[in-house]
Parts: C-alpha cells; structure tokens; sequence
C-alpha cells in the first residue's frame, strides 16, 4: 500500500514575491478596503486602526523590520524546496483554495479532486496582469512562469481512487480532469498551487519525477465553506484514501496558503499551530468559525493536511513564523512555513 512518508505546509501570498519597500502597494488597497473581518467583527481600516492602537503596530512594519522578516521568509522558502526533494516523492497531494481564479460563481465546489494527467500553469496575459489589484501583478512571478506554459505530472489514478474512497466515506466531491477557463479563459491553475510549483519547486528542477495532486476546498466564499470540522474529516478521509492506494510509492502532503490575513492575528495563528503540532482536534474544531474567514480561511488547508498526515506516524514541526505587518492597522500576511517527518 500507498505511504504518506511527508508533509509540507507554506504560505503564499503575494507578500512573498514582493520587495519590502513595495508593501505598501498593498496596504493601499487595505485602507480602501470598507470591510476587514478581526475576531468576530468587520471594520473599516480606520476603526481597525483605532480599535488596534494600543499594538503600537506602526513599530512592526519599519523599513528595517520589513526587510528582516521578508529576509526570514525567503531563507524558509529557499528551504521547502530542498526538504520536498529529500523526501524522495513519487507524489505531492496539495490542499489549496482558488479565488475565483479558476472556479467561478456559476459552479463553486466545497470540494473538488483535480484527476488530470497533467496540470497546466500557463503565464499571464498582459491584460490579466493590468487588470489586478495594486501590489499582485508585481508578485505573479512567483505563481506562474514568465515565458511559456509549463505542464507537470497529474496522478490521475491516486486521484481516482481518492474520490471513489471518498464517496464511500460520504463525501460528495467534484471531479476535473482539466480547470475550467475562469475568468480570463486561461484554464491554467491557480496560485495556490502554482506557488509551490513555481516558487517553491522551482518548475520540479530537483523532482522532475515527482507528479501532484491537487485538491481544492472552498475555504473563502459562502454560501458553501466547510467548517473547520468538516474540513479536519476531509482530510483524514483522503489520509485514509492514500494509505489503502494498491502502490508502493512515496506520498507527501502539502498545505497552501494562511496563516491570519489580511489582517494578522498572532493569538489566533499560535493557537493553531499549538493545536496542529499537538494534533488537538477538540481546539480546532472549537474556534469560532468568524476565526477562519478572508484571507485566514486558508488555515483551513493545513488543517486538511493535519487530517491526512494522522495515522502516518507524522510530527508537526513549525520551521518558522514571520508576520509581516504592512500598516498601522495590523493589516499584512503572517508568513507560515513548517513540515510533517
């Protein structure tokens, strides 16, 4: 049988594709942005400010801070690659989350297993990168390649039987075997996944054997976000599915995305990964589901993949935490990066 032998979990946000001094281009858009959920609550940039004052937030996101914490978190990036390589692969099962990138208001899974026998990231349109927000065409370069499309390895028979297991399980899940056209008619992958193979992988220069699995969850867009709970079940069904795979190849788990943005939460982001690294579902579950919206939703996918690893005889182990504040009002991405061995 099939053996989940590793673990990966790494944030992706366009903070990390982008120099220090250009956050700000971000934090634009946080200050016009009327609707930040923090804690339970939605504000305004002006009242997060206000509410958050106290946090003296302005002394975390200097010039110096800055460049040390994006410094820190390109040293653990540089990282990810190798330990992924290490670990030997025949297949990396990536849990991520589209933005309306590929999958749009007219069909919006909760779930959906990708069985392709390739996986298409294509480059980005001129028109598609004039059409971003302020701050995200300046970090495409890090989801997608410049030049050319790029196809990788699918693994449609892991990802077959993933979803026959599944269904036994009571999971009714969505099934491709090439992305929708999206948006922009580009049918390519989304970021979540293009980060890894791009960024991370480096387009799989040391694996080049090495294929993927990608499964999305709906973790930002009601009305259909599984809970956390649900969330936690999925994964260990999946778990589940990987070990009865009739194979004798290597099996790595990814997670994609988070920690706490688009504004930064350190209390939340260390409660969870407390409850990751010590497997406590009880706290998982228990935090308010209001905890895991907007940007923080993409918590979600690592709980996933701490559902998968259970049973592998996996431990958690944090390789590093960097929030990278952009603003006075606390707004940023808490840069997360750490691994199942």
């Amino acid at each position: 049988m099939a053996e989940i032998v590793f673990g990966v979990g790494s944030s992706h946000t366009p903070m990390l594709g982008t120099q220090p001094e250009d956050w700000d281009q971000r934090a634009e858009a946080d200050r016009n942005n009327p609707a930040h959920p923090f804690r339970g609550g939605v504000y305004t940039y002006e009242e997060l400010a206000e509410l958050r004052k106290s946090e003296n937030l302005a002394a975390q996101h200097t010039a110096e801070v800055r460049q040390e914490r994006h410094d820190a978190s390109q040293a653990v990036l540089n990282q990810l690659g190798d330990k992924i390589a290490a670990a030997e692969l025949d297949v990396l099962v990536i849990f991520g989350d589209d933005q309306r990138e590929c999958f749009l208001l007219e069909q919006s899974p909760a779930f959906s297993v990708y069985n392709g026998e390739k996986v298409l990231n294509k480059t980005m349109s001129q028109e598609r990168l004039d059409a971003m927000p302020p701050g995200i065409a300046v970090a495409a370069w890090t989801n997608v390649p410049e030049d050319h499309d790029l196809e990788y390895a699918g693994e449609p028979e892991l990802a077959d039987h993933v979803v026959s297991s599944l269904m036994v399980d009571e999971f009714d899940v969505s099934v491709s075997s090439k992305m929708p056209d999206g948006k922009w008619g580009e049918n390519g992958i989304g970021h979540a996944f293009g980060f890894f193979y791009h960024r991370i992988l480096n387009d799989f220069e040391s694996c080049k054997d090495m294929a993927t699995l990608p499964i999305f969850i709906n973790t930002f867009f009601p009305p259909n976000q599984p809970t956390a709970k649900r969330v936690l079940n999925f994964g260990k069904a999946v778990g589940n599915a990987i070990r009865s795979w009739d194979s004798d190849k290597r099996v790595g788990i990814a997670a994609s995305g988070g920690f706490s943005h688009f504004v930064i939460d350190e209390e939340l982001d260390q409660r969870i990964l407390k409850a990751i690294a010590d497997g406590d579902e009880a706290a998982i579950i228990n935090e308010p589901e209001y905890s895991y919206q907007s940007g923080s939703s993409e918590i979600k996918n690592w709980i996933a993949a701490m559902g998968a690893t259970q049973g592998s005889g996996l431990k958690f182990d944090l390789l590093d935490y960097v929030p990278c504040y952009r603003s006075d009002a606390g707004t940023g991405n808490a840069n997360t990066f750490g691994v199942w061995t």
